[in-house]
């Protein structure tokens, strides 16, 4: 059975399958550090946490939508490596592709293992691009309403990195609301156990996953 470390594990040597066609190629490879909680600090992935919103539903899958308003910076909340980095909003409304509701998308795979998805950026910062390694509290890029949005938001979704593109996991797996609220109010909460939890429970999901 697949666990989340050994799926971790697969990362650096599949970046560029996981991004193309639409992200540019990783420089070099850099490798992703075993996973452990408490491998890196945790923060809420906007600059300005003290305005930022969200509430505790999510329509048909667990994940968090931050607002905090147009322009507004995007930051990492992690440490670790970008894994994606959508610069094209390829969205049309009338063929609403599941794999393209993100419109300009960033995920970033932390040193815990994890992967943490933003969706909906207005534009994406020179540089962050698949295989580069990133600090918490870096800027990403601006929020924006890319996509299928109704509104300038950030999506924020966690779940375990799988070897292959694909948009059903990334989108999010467990609900994101909670750590936020733990992490604005100084907490240092950490997904792993959760998302470990996910993946021994639906260990076929990445194999089965739909692509894009």
């Amino acid at each position: 059975m697949p666990t989340l470390r050994s799926i971790v594990a697969a990362v650096p040597v599949l970046l560029l399958a996981q991004c193309a066609p639409t992200c540019a190629p990783p420089s070099s490879a850099v490798p992703v550090p075993d996973l452990g909680a408490g491998t890196t600090p945790y923060r809420v992935p906007v600059e300005d946490v003290r305005h930022a919103g969200w509430g505790t539903t999510h329509a048909e899958y667990p994940a968090t939508d931050i607002f905090v308003g147009c322009g507004a910076v995007i930051v990492s909340p992690v440490d670790g490596v970008v894994t994606e980095s959508r610069r094209v909003d390829a969205y049309d409304a009338a063929v609403d592709d599941p794999a393209t509701r993100g419109g300009r998308s960033v995920a970033v795979v932390g040193d815990d293992g994890v992967r943490y998805y933003m969706a909906h950026f207005e534009s994406i910062d020179a540089g962050i691009e698949a295989g580069v390694r990133v600090g918490i509290g870096q800027r990403l890029g601006l929020m924006g309403r890319t996509g299928r949005a109704g509104a300038c938001h950030v999506h924020f979704g966690i779940s375990p990195p799988c070897p292959q593109p694909e948009w059903w996991i990334r989108r999010g797996v467990v609900w994101a609301y909670r750590y936020l609220d733990d992490w604005r109010a100084g907490g240092q909460r950490s997904p792993v156990r959760e998302v470990g939890a996910w993946v021994a429970a639906h260990p076929d999901a990445c194999a089965a996953a739909g692509t894009g």
